[in-house]
């Protein structure tokens, strides 16, 4: 197929990719100015008899019309064409520049509940215009979810429902069947898996992607556990979350569709219900001026406080490490194991304000090294690659800084910044390798907050000790 042109007018580049439903490729339209880039599916019958061509053909030509309507929206690709070229279909649409969420969505890797929340929000916001056409897109999945590279915002691909003219087998008498249920393992409910999806099937979809991002386990292969009794996915013990969020995301992925959310909008709205309301515009002179009189006094206080910080001991058992922290103005998270050998322990100022959207906290991370173990030059290369893979957006100030310490090993420091919604955070990592594992402390504040919280930070991170065995 390299090199063919299709259409008169689309001249296959490379092959993306294969499924049981078709081919998909980059291609260029020859045909205008410039040969801009362009995305070439081809479905192809499952059976070639003119019963199933015949049907085939009116629902391709069907289903080409609803992904024209769909287009209309910024966030979902336009379609170029569509036709049928030696008993084969194909549509042409738009090329998105960016990348997928597979890239943000890392097996083993948990994303904050802020970034969940946004990335639903973004997700459902699409899915509702999606919705109002009487469509169902069948195949939500991290992989049909684009991040476009110019600005940032998520485009939803890959709509399933064209997908059955290669799945429909037509007998003699018209009769019409799909030899398999359209959709993704892991991302698909019951009734869909039952050849009966709903608009809450796609919801479904979208709350096993928050659940993928908070718990970084994949659904497919290894899959969830579930209520032996009830049937409802078991998530809550492999993620930090609060329990508001996870009260929505369960509702989302009821076993029962009659028990979920009855639209996007209303799930939407659950969603943005987590985020404090603005006040109104007449009184933000007065929060102002409030606002700027608490921070004084708070920054008094602090001051005042800082310098005489009484530090007491945490220790991990089964990790074998100490660090000392302010218990007074800090507070310890611990992971539900009560421990956090391979897990994550936080540390965050009590004194934060729990509505404040941006991250401020101190993680520390311990992470069992591969048999072949990594030297802390290639583990600080692999710290930089899962950087820019989870914050596409960041932006290293000093990633070739000088290597320093950490429990007198010899450590890497990285510093880097990165947008968050509408959080400009700031971020150190400091890391070492020891005992066949990855220890790692990374320090998360807003920009304009870092500094007022560094030198805590700093003598919590000069405290962290790792047990010589």
């Amino acid at each position: 197929m390299i090199g063919q042109i299709l259409g008169g007018r689309y001249q296959i580049l490379e092959q993306l990719g294969q499924g049981g439903f078709g081919i998909t490729f980059t291609a260029i339209d020859i045909g205008r100015p410039g040969n801009p880039q362009c995305i070439v599916k081809q479905f192809k019958p499952i059976s070639s008899n003119p019963y199933t061509l015949t049907n085939a053909k009116r629902l391709f030509d069907t289903e080409a019309e609803k992904l024209e309507r769909l287009g209309n929206h910024d966030q979902i690709p336009r379609l170029l064409a569509f036709f049928e070229e030696n008993q084969q279909f194909y549509i042409v649409q738009e090329y998105i520049e960016g990348h997928d969420l597979t890239q943000e969505l890392i097996s083993g890797q948990k994303l904050s509940e802020a970034i969940v929340i946004k990335l639903l929000q973004d997700i459902l916001e699409v899915l509702i215009f999606v919705h109002q056409q009487n469509l169902i897109h069948r195949d939500l999945k991290p992989s049909n979810i684009r991040r476009r590279k110019s600005d940032g915002k998520i485009v939803l691909i890959d709509f399933g429902a064209v997908k059955e003219v290669s799945t429909q087998v037509v007998n003699s008498q018209g009769q019409t069947s799909l030899t398999v249920a359209v959709g993704t393992l892991g991302y698909i409910p019951s009734e869909q898996t039952n050849g009966k999806p709903t608009f809450q099937s796609d919801i479904y979809a979208v709350g096993i992607i928050a659940i993928e991002a908070l718990t970084g386990i994949n659904p497919y292969p290894r899959g969830f556990t579930t209520d032996s009794q009830t049937g409802e996915i078991v998530w809550r013990t492999h993620a930090q979350v609060s329990s508001k969020l996870a009260n929505i995301i369960d509702k989302m992925v009821r076993y029962d569709y009659r028990q979920r959310y009855h639209s996007a909008n209303e799930a939407l709205q659950a969603v943005k219900a987590l985020s404090p309301k603005s006040p109104p515009k007449k009184v933000w002179f007065g929060v102002g001026v409030l606002v700027l009189i608490a921070l004084l006094i708070f920054w008094i206080f602090y001051q005042f406080s800082n310098s005489k910080l009484t530090f007491i001991t945490y220790e991990g058992v089964n990790s074998g490490i100490t660090i000392k922290y302010p218990s007074e103005n800090w507070q310890l998270i611990k992971p539900p194991s009560g421990d956090f050998e391979d897990e994550v322990i936080r540390f965050v100022p009590k004194n934060q304000n729990q509505q404040n959207k941006c991250i401020l906290e101190v993680v520390i991370n311990t992470q069992e090294l591969p048999k072949k173990l990594l030297s802390l030059d290639e583990f600080k290369n692999e710290a930089l690659k899962q950087i820019q893979r989870n914050n596409p957006n960041q932006q290293f100030t000093d990633a070739s800084q000088p290597s320093t310490t950490l429990s007198k090993f010899p450590a890497y420091k990285l510093n880097y910044t990165r947008q968050d919604g509408e959080c400009k955070l700031q971020a150190m990592e400091i890391g070492t390798v020891r005992n066949g594992k990855a220890y790692f402390i990374t320090y998360t504040a807003e920009e304009k907050e870092y500094n007022k919280y560094l030198d805590v930070v700093e003598e919590m991170i000069n405290s962290f000790e790792i047990k010589v065995q």
